[in-house]
């Protein structure tokens, strides 16, 4: 097994050509489907979580990008989102209640789905990674407390999972995942996140200060070390699952794709806490710079 670094040449290639007769379907359609209220605050939190990561997602090439969250909170996510459109999920007192109906509904129009992004950990979110699993036969990309949810579920349904699946843990999350220490997994992540991905059949996005990338299959590990001190804070995992979800949705190479978005997401940071400072700023600052970074690599100007 090898380990690479991803450049940003290598990053160009994700992105499609886009030609004079191309439309908004040419390039996919996007859910994310997420949000809870949980404690004082999360709420707000949550909101501004989704719509940072469906902005991501449109910012990053998607032809269509969607918010599903709890019909309660969605109030608080409409004004913050223009463009990605919402679609209200059944709920009681702020959290997800799973419904079969809306979540076939979700799988059948959208290519790619990603899933966890502030849903909170419940026995239906429990039932919604189990449907997504089962049912989803696109890309389906699991963060956060999806990846909680699925920690408890049995290794074979995960393997078994119908949709190209894609993992993002951070160390904790992934401690869970594959019952090794979190000391272990930092020894040495690139093995780590090689051994979970050929047990789950799944690519696996390892977050860290240096993120790696495996995939089922492959001796090589990609890597990407973009990234800031500033980038600590609420959301910016969530903005990064946007940016997978729209270079996923389109990608021939699923590991290749997560390392772009990785490169992408750690980039747009490290320009993001240029402006402002390690201290002062927050997960939609990095939104905003992640249009200057995309077309700074298309156009082969220095990221």
């Amino acid at each position: 097994m090898k380990t690479e670094y991803i450049t940003a040449d290598q990053v160009r290639t994700v992105f499609p050509a886009r030609p004079a007769d191309c439309h908004k379907g040419n390039f996919g359609y996007v859910a994310l489907i997420g949000g809870s209220i949980m404690y004082s605050g999360a709420i707000r939190l949550a909101a501004q979580a989704l719509s940072s990561a469906a902005n991501a997602a449109m910012r990053s090439g998607a032809g269509v990008a969607a918010v599903a969250a709890p019909r309660s909170i969605c109030p608080l996510i409409a004004p913050q989102i223009l463009e990605p459109t919402l679609y209200p999920l059944s709920d009681e007192d702020g959290r997800l209640v799973f419904c079969e109906e809306e979540f076939a509904h979700l799988c059948s129009r959208y290519d790619c789905i990603a899933f966890g992004m502030g849903s909170g950990l419940s026995e239906e979110t429990v039932r919604a990674v189990e449907y997504l699993l089962r049912t989803c036969s696109s890309t389906l990309i699991v963060d956060a407390d999806g990846l909680n949810a699925m920690a408890g579920l049995d290794k074979g349904m995960i393997r078994s999972c119908r949709a190209r699946l894609v993992l993002t843990p951070h160390l904790k999350e992934f401690s869970r995942l594959s019952g090794m220490s979190i000391a272990e997994a930092k020894r040495d992540p690139s093995a780590a996140a090689k051994a979970l991905a050929e047990e789950l059949d799944a690519v696996v996005l390892l977050k860290g200060s240096t993120t790696v990338i495996a995939g089922p299959g492959s001796d090589t590990v990609l890597a990407a070390d973009r990234g800031c001190p500033g980038m600590a804070t609420a959301g910016s995992g969530d903005v990064l699952s946007g940016i997978l979800s729209a270079l996923l949705v389109n990608a021939e190479d699923p590991v290749l794709a997560a390392a772009a978005g990785a490169y992408i997401n750690g980039a747009a940071g490290e320009l993001a806490q240029s402006r402002r400072s390690d201290v002062t700023m927050i997960s939609s600052d990095t939104v905003s710079c992640i249009a200057e970074v995309i077309e700074n690599i298309l156009n082969g100007r220095p990221v």
